[in-house]
């Protein structure tokens, strides 16, 4: 993802910084930012995360994540699909509202595909002390995206 740290990190509350737990949707054809993440948003996930949006428009490659308030979601969705499609756009999403579970969603170039780092309040599997619940997030996840063409999915969870 790059080596700056994207607004929410908390490097030092994770147990083990050198996993990193990805998921990444391909879809049959590009998908636009905001709705993709209206979808989302419509099935209980957020942007706002404590009052702000975290968001990265990458267009000198180093991965600059900035924080907005909440009440600019509007306008940023509306930059992130003004941009260049060879642009990668990137927004930090609540999966799960009350736990405050989420991660960095990722518009890779092209739009078609879309990276999930789950970094937010990394949801582990039950009774693990360091493996994430892939299928927690797909659960929650794959319903909302499928209808929008999804074609594949990649999940890894890596050390």
């Amino acid at each position: 993802m790059g080596g700056t740290a994207t607004p929410w990190s908390h490097p030092e509350k994770e147990k083990c910084l050198s996993r990193s737990a990805d998921i990444d949707f391909r879809f049959a054809a590009p998908v636009v930012v905001s709705g993709l993440l209206n979808e989302l948003a419509a099935a209980g996930c957020s942007l706002s995360y404590r009052g702000e949006v975290g968001y990265v428009f990458d267009e000198d490659q180093m991965f600059d994540w900035a924080r907005a308030e909440d009440s600019r979601v509007a306008d940023l969705l509306a930059r992130a699909d003004a941009l260049p499609d060879s642009m990668t756009v990137g927004f930090t999403i609540l999966v799960d509202v009350p736990s405050e579970a989420g991660g960095d969603l990722l518009f890779q170039p092209g739009r078609a595909e879309v990276s999930l780092m789950a970094s937010v309040n990394r949801r582990k599997i039950a009774r693990s002390a360091v493996f994430t619940d892939l299928g927690w997030y797909l659960n929650r996840l794959v319903p909302v995206l499928e209808p929008l063409g999804l074609v594949e999915i990649e999940a890894k969870d890596l050390a």
